[in-house]
């Protein structure tokens, strides 16, 4: 995600292109947004962090959080 991102900023920054070329990427970028796929991409990215919250929610409740340092829970996570 980081990479399209990268490059649709560096086209738009640096690009010398006609408005044409500006249109089709503002169209391409529409497509990927509208698609089944980055739906289903995103549901899986909010299902992914909202279970990862979960852990850390239930490792603070068991642990305590005065016993775990951040760096104990980065490794348990």
């Amino acid at each position: 995600m980081k990479v399209l991102l990268a490059l649709v900023t560096g086209y738009f920054v640096g690009a010398n292109a006609g408005s044409r070329d500006y249109d089709q990427l503002v169209d391409s970028v529409r497509a990927i947004r509208d698609s089944e796929e980055f739906h289903d991409f995103l549901a899986a990215l909010r299902s992914h962090a909202s279970q990862t919250l979960r852990e850390l929610a239930d490792m603070l409740e068991r642990g305590g959080a005065e016993s775990l340092t951040p760096t104990d829970l980065v490794e348990r996570v």
